[in-house]
Order: structure tokens, then C-alpha cells, then sequence
């Protein structure tokens, strides 16, 4: 019985001990994004982290998906994120876009999923998918090796953007030898998973979509939806949505 509930215990005391640790949040903007950031996402934030975030230059002019210059961007992000993982070695940290925003507090959600693997993260689309645009990750050799090899895929030209670069190396590469899971798709959305008709628009947002938040959110992110204006407006319906909830 008492070793029982000694193995039972163990998650919260693995808990407590990262909690113990100031832990950082990385994200970076490019100056058109910067009122998304100043706006919704930093303000959003209702845990006690450390923010770490970069100015990017504004190397996509239009900052639309995969529009000139955008890869440029997302070469960035990953030498970002390397950077990330060397700054904090065997320590967590977390990383996360900027068209988000947290709905309730986060961080005790997300260590409890993480415990001892090397990451956990946002689910995409098709839902076997990684987005990598919300993680909490380990900084250790698997990680690196994993950032690493997703950095040399993408400016090789083998990957056209960051999130396939990530995809193909955990799934040829690095099957074996990182531990990871996804964050509870429910709790952690992404832009279709809220959307009551994911065939709409084949699966983008506009400005008449209609949403569902399921009650369990933590946060959400407005990826699949494309400009700043229709992100701003997304982010604004969710807002609305979850605070009318609280009523």
C-alpha cells in the first residue's frame, strides 16, 4: 500500500520541483505583429514565467504564410529556439507564438502532461500532426539534436518551413529517441479545433466563421487564419466567446 502511494505521489512532487524553477516563455514578433503582442498575448499571461521575447526584422513584408521572406523568418525562430534549449540545459522552458492567448492559467496544466518526458506540445492539423507554435521542452541533447537536425532540413531546401522541418526529423530521425506527447487538444486549441466547420473554408479562419470552445480550454491559438487583420478579429471572437462564458 505505501509503495503504492509512493508511485502515485510522484508526479506532484516532480511538479513541485519544477515549479521551484523560474521558468522562461520564449516568443518573438515582427514589428507588423508587435499590437498582437502588446495587445492579446503578453497581457493574456497568468502565470508567473520569465518572458523572453525578440524583435524580428521584417523580412516578409505581407507576413503571410509561406509569402516572400517568411521562410527567412522561420529560419530565425529555429536558430531562436536552438539558442532556447543551449540557454537552458536540463531545465524546462516554454515556447509560444504570438496570435495566442491564455484563458486560464497554464503552467500547472502543462507540467503535469510534461513530468519527465523531453517536450510536450500543441497538436496540428491532421491531428498526428505537431504545431509548432505552443511547446514546453527540456533543454538536453535529444532536443538539440532534434532542433538541430529540423534547422539543417529547412535550409538545405528538403523542408519549405519550420513545422515540416520539425515533423520530418522527429519522424525519421528521432522516433526513438525523444519522449513526448501532445498537450490535450481541448485545452490547448488551435485555430480549426475550435471552428464548428473545419471544412470551411477548407479549414481557415474568416471573419464569418462560426466557433465552439470546448469548457476545458486553457488556451487558444489563432493559427489557421491567415493576416493580421483576421487574426486580430479571431483572437477578439474568443476573447468574447470565453468571457461571456464566465457570466
Amino acid at each position: 500500500m505505501h509503495k503504492f502511494l509512493f508511485f502515485l505521489f510522484l508526479p506532484f512532487v516532480a511538479l513541485a520541483e519544477e515549479t521551484d524553477i523560474p521558468i522562461k516563455l520564449y516568443c518573438f514578433y515582427t514589428p507588423q505583429f508587435q499590437s498582437i503582442y502588446e495587445r492579446y498575448f503578453l497581457p493574456s499571461i497568468q502565470d508567473s514565467l520569465t518572458v523572453v521575447c525578440k524583435e524580428f526584422p521584417q523580412d516578409c513584408p505581407t507576413s503571410l504564410f509561406k509569402s516572400p521572406g517568411w521562410e527567412k523568418t522561420m529560419l530565425h525562430k529555429l536558430e531562436f529556439l536552438i539558442e532556447a534549449i543551449q540557454e537552458n540545459w536540463n531545465r524546462v522552458f516554454l515556447y509560444s507564438d504570438i496570435d495566442l492567448i491564455f484563458l486560464k492559467p497554464a503552467l500547472e496544466t502543462i507540467l503535469f502532461h510534461l513530468q519527465g518526458r523531453d517536450f510536450v506540445i500543441q497538436q496540428g492539423w491532421p491531428s498526428t500532426g505537431i504545431c509548432a507554435g505552443f511547446f514546453a521542452m527540456r533543454g538536453n541533447e535529444r532536443t538539440l539534436k532534434w532542433f538541430s537536425q529540423a534547422h539543417d532540413l529547412f535550409q538545405k531546401g528538403i523542408c519549405s518551413d519550420d513545422q515540416t522541418a520539425l515533423q520530418l526529423a522527429l519522424r525519421k530521425f528521432l522516433t526513438n529517441d525523444l519522449s513526448w506527447t501532445f498537450l490535450p487538444s481541448e485545452q490547448f486549441s488551435n485555430g480549426r479545433k475550435v471552428l464548428k466547420n473545419i471544412l470551411e473554408n477548407r479549414g481557415m479562419y474568416s471573419k464569418d466563421s462560426e466557433i465552439s470552445l470546448d469548457p476545458s480550454i486553457v488556451l487558444f491559438h489563432a493559427n489557421c487564419c491567415l493576416g493580421l487583420e483576421n487574426k486580430t478579429h479571431f483572437l477578439e471572437k474568443v476573447q468574447k466567446e470565453y468571457n461571456l462564458r464566465l457570466k
